[in-house]
């Protein structure tokens, strides 16, 4: 189904909408030949040689068989290493709440077997699906340093060409697993990984497309942060109320323009989207701090189903303005201004001026505080 919102920028806060509870993580593994040593468990893309001192944990292995519990502040990539006479091993994973269990031995670390989240499952596939384009890359690379050596421009500059094709088709691979996996870390993660890559456009895409929780990861809000805010661009004109008239719970006509003179937050949801109806919980709060001082909240549904969106607002229990955005098989704000993400919103000054869109959690909450003067 598609999403219709005002705009199709989604300006994402620079702090989650809650602090939620810390998360605890638990690590098991058995390693051949490791009787006796000290694992250390790295934090995020530490590699073995790094300083031990940035270690977030590290026991010593018995038979084998070494554990790690603690606290996770978010998911992340961690590293499990060791020291062997000198030099050290490594191998990096995707770390979350989720038990995992470490196997394999010592002598090879990049071969561990390393199971039981979703992140990591879908590590697998990933690096299945990357495996024979980066094979052939790294032969592509060879080949042409050995003909370049040789003085072979001719198969140098066809290897060049093969490697720059490679190179698109890699790309597309991974825009694609994003697209399609838009629940998981690694796609989180390989995102962040890609911006310089891809057009501008089509990262915006990939991240709206994100599930809500991963655009509130501090990689995501990374992300958004480098994807919409580029400040070789030139500042937009200011823009105004929406100029819409659209039909109440009992079918009468609204004028958004009516609400000029207060400081009005529009909030654009469904019935069907799960982050809308979170996002409702934390307003109600809001709406009670500042109603009083003059704020005004107007719920615009995209619902393509009247009667659901009814039912929904049944539930949800929502103390202001409800409107919908259907005329007829139409939807006006699609019409008008294309398609986005749920949930998005728009803060409006007195003036009728658009302070900012896309405000949640404590940066929305901020910016009532200066609105109002608290």
């Amino acid at each position: 189904m598609r999403l219709f919102t005002l705009f199709a920028a989604l300006l994402l806060a620079e702090a989650a909408f809650a602090q939620a509870p810390a998360a605890r993580y638990s690590i098991k593994g058995y390693l051949t030949n490791l009787k006796g040593r000290t694992v250390y468990l790295l934090t995020q893309f530490q590699s073995a040689s790094a300083p031990f001192g940035s270690k977030a944990d590290s026991c010593v292995s018995a038979d084998g068989h070494f554990s790690f519990r603690g606290v996770l502040g978010e998911a992340n990539y961690y590293t499990v290493a060791f020291k062997d006479d000198g030099s050290a091993q490594s191998k990096s994973f995707l770390l979350d709440s989720n038990p995992i269990t470490v196997i394999g031995h010592t002598d090879s670390l990049n071969q561990l077997s390393i199971v039981g989240s979703p992140a990591l499952r879908d590590q697998l596939l990933w690096d299945k699906m990357l495996e024979t384009p980066l094979k052939r890359q790294n032969e592509l690379r060879r080949l042409i340093i050995k003909s370049a050596q040789k003085g072979d421009t001719a198969n140098t500059r066809i290897y060049r060409q093969e490697y720059e094709s490679l190179l698109q088709e890699i790309r597309a691979i991974k825009a694609d697993f994003i697209d399609y996996h838009p629940g998981s870390l690694v796609s989180l993660f390989e995102l962040n990984s890609i911006i310089p890559d891809i057009p501008n456009e089509k990262a915006r895409h990939l991240w709206n497309h994100l599930d809500f929780s991963l655009q509130q990861h501090s990689v995501g809000i990374r992300i958004h942060n480098r994807i919409f805010f580029n400040p070789e661009r030139k500042p937009e004109p200011r823009q105004y109320i929406p100029d819409l008239i659209l039909a109440d719970k009992q079918d009468r006509p609204v004028s958004l323009l009516n609400y000029k003179g207060n400081v009005v937050l529009i909030d654009f949801w469904a019935s069907w989207c799960d982050h809308c109806r979170q996002e409702h919980n934390r307003l109600k709060s809001l709406y009670k701090q500042y109603k009083d001082k003059g704020l005004q909240i107007i719920s615009i549904s995209v619902d393509e189903d009247t009667d659901a969106w009814k039912k929904a607002l049944q539930k949800a229990g929502l103390p202001w303005t409800q409107l919908t955005d259907r005329v007829g098989s139409r939807n006006m704000v699609g019409t008008q201004y294309g398609n986005g993400s749920l949930p998005i919103n728009l803060l409006i000054d007195k003036e009728g001026y658009v302070i900012r869109k896309g405000l949640h959690g404590s940066e929305l909450e901020k910016h009532l505080a200066v609105v109002f003067n608290q």
